[in-house]
């Protein structure tokens, strides 16, 4: 190779370096709305917070749908057939952290066609809010 072809290759990897380290800083918030009905109280419920990061391959966009576990007591949903409890479209994963990854999780809820996926922290771990390295889209 020559040296002109060397220093070409140099610069673009720095470009290349330099992008991905943009792209990995780069944060976007989701805001969450949940709706549901209070037995409790006998009236619907509304609450609206800013305390969700879309992955970052994560289509930024809007989904709405029925909320749905994972069955079997396997809230982490890291077997590859997990079942949800229910699939009726629109739906939307929620998934509990750990024990596999993000994209494991993803595509697990992908396979039963969710709208979105949502993926908490184990209790009694904090509520910290990070940023999913996953690269699966839905």
């Amino acid at each position: 190779m020559n040296q002109e072809n060397k220093s070409s290759c140099f610069w673009l990897l720095i470009i290349c370096t330099f992008l991905f380290r943009i792209t990995v800083s780069f944060s976007m918030n989701a805001y969450v709305t949940v709706t549901y009905y209070n037995e409790t109280s006998n009236y619907t419920s509304i609450e609206t917070c800013e305390c969700g990061v879309y992955g970052l391959a994560s289509p930024v966009a809007t989904a709405m749908g029925v909320v749905s576990i994972p069955k079997n007591n396997n809230y982490q949903a890291c077997d590859y057939n997990t079942e949800f409890t229910n699939t009726n479209s629109p739906w939307i994963a929620l998934i509990e952290r750990g024990n596999c990854t993000f994209s494991e999780k993803i595509q697990a809820a992908g396979r039963r066609n969710a709208e979105a996926v949502v993926i908490y922290n184990v209790p009694d771990t904090g509520n910290q809010t990070i940023q999913m390295a996953n690269f699966e889209l839905l």
